[in-house]
């Protein structure tokens, strides 16, 4: 009966620390927070950001997602638009900025 106890309490921890597979809402601000924190550290410092919106699509195989997030720069007082084309990791700390 102790065994089994310390079975059955090995494998709830084991389970129960398996992450948590991101779907819909929380998957589509997890992308773009994922962003937010890469820009900085590839932009000037006197230019700001918005990310607008993401569009994006799961590679299972490679373990990644391809996404298309439409940005607004804004620097000395004028703004542009554009597109960010980049690969993100399934575990969101590896992006790859494509253009």
């Amino acid at each position: 009966m102790k065994y089994f106890l310390t079975l059955a309490l090995f494998c709830g921890i084991v389970f129960s620390c398996k992450p948590k597979v991101l779907s819909g809402t929380a998957l589509h601000d997890k992308l773009i927070e994922t962003m937010q924190d890469y820009l900085p550290k590839t932009l000037a410092k006197d230019v700001t950001f918005k990310i607008n919106e993401v569009a994006f699509y799961p590679d299972a195989e490679k373990k990644l997602y391809n996404c298309n997030f439409t940005v607004t720069m804004f620097k000395n007082g004028k703004d542009t638009t554009g597109v960010v084309v980049a690969t993100i990791s399934n575990d969101f700390e590896t992006v790859h900025r494509l253009q």
